[in-house]
């Protein structure tokens, strides 16, 4: 009679490691499902990424011929207005900004500094201009060929009134 007991609760001993150890492998299965939703999640949001506009906004840029931009500045009423880079020669830097051709430098021998909008018009205007009517620069000619928002310049007559103005390169 033993022999028959100590056979049972043998039996019944390896019957629970085998039960335990099945209980184990549906544990491990988990873990996969969730690195795989994890890999899902990454792809939607590489995804939705891919959805967002090319051009990222930015206040200042370095002008390089042949470049487009959509410039925006909301103190101006100005949104999505049409740049073009015609021309860098030097510090002198030669745009096309919503149909009207402007040539504007940073060297203190150019007479155009920046920039100006105006009753819907744009023009070329001296460092003087520009600290004369600073919430009317569009964009100023920082340095070189840097085209930068009026909230950048260096005088601050300009920067402290000037509205940003944003460029997205198309």
């Amino acid at each position: 009679m033993k022999k028959i007991f100590n056979l049972a609760v043998a039996m019944s001993v390896i019957a629970s490691s085998l039960f335990f150890a099945s209980c184990g492998e549906d544990d491990e299965e988990e873990e996969p499902k969730q690195e795989q939703n994890t890999n899902n999640n990454d792809n939607q949001n590489n995804n939705q990424n891919e959805n967002k506009p090319a051009g990222e906004a930015k206040t200042s840029i370095t002008a390089v011929a042949g470049d487009s931009y959509s410039i925006s500045n909301a103190k101006l009423g100005i949104s999505g207005a049409s740049l073009s880079i015609v021309d860098v020669t030097g510090s002198t830097v030669t745009v096309t900004v919503s149909g009207a051709s402007i040539t504007i430098g940073s060297a203190a021998a150019d007479k155009s500094y920046a920039i100006v909008a105006s009753d819907g018009y744009v023009t070329a205007a001296s460092m003087s201009d520009a600290k004369a009517n600073p919430e009317k620069v569009l964009f100023i000619c920082k340095s070189g060929s840097v085209l930068a928002s009026g909230t950048l310049a260096t005088s601050a007559d300009i920067n402290t009134k000037a509205g940003e103005t944003t460029f997205v390169k198309q």
